[in-house]
């Protein structure tokens, strides 16, 4: 018994078909969601798509990934730095190198081609998975941001606090 090889994934900077097709692949759930849809619809930020290729025609293509990322000045230094905004990988194409391929895209943009000096993310403390990638990756921990949020419940005067 053979087993059929699997499908080539390409990585490439988006087209605008593939800008529109990544508004479906973003959840607008969490506010990083929402951020990314509004820098998509607004043409704003670098996409980077991995899709994959059945037939090895163009118009075959499905949208498995994707790495959306801006350019920004980092506050401390006055530096501009790559942002990686967003970096997603279909669930059923997951631990296939995706994620992987996505990021050197945009390392290679930033690092190499811009001369950025430092490509950053963030990611939450509680996301293993993301964590171990960009460890793996040689990203390193370089800060950590608190925060406390306004008490919403109103007073009992009437006014919030």
């Amino acid at each position: 018994m053979t087993t059929q090889p699997e499908p080539p994934l390409i990585v490439r900077r988006a087209t605008s078909d593939d800008r529109r097709a990544a508004l479906s692949l973003i959840s607008p759930s969490s506010g990083r969601g929402r951020a990314s849809l509004s820098l998509l619809r607004a043409q704003q930020g670098i996409l980077w798509v991995a899709v994959e290729r059945p037939s090895g025609a163009a118009a075959d293509e499905t949208l498995v990934g994707l790495l959306l990322a801006t350019a920004q000045v980092e506050a401390e230094e006055e530096t501009v730095v790559g942002y990686i905004h967003e970096l997603l990988v279909h669930p059923a194409y997951r631990r296939r190198g995706v994620a992987m391929e996505l990021l050197d895209a945009a390392e290679r943009y930033f690092l190499v081609e811009c001369a950025f000096g430092m490509v950053s993310v963030t990611t939450s403390f509680d996301n293993d998975a993301a964590i171990r990638l960009y460890r793996s990756r040689g990203y390193s921990l370089s800060q950590a941001r608190l925060a406390k949020r306004r008490d919403e419940t109103p007073s009992s005067d009437g006014a919030e606090r």
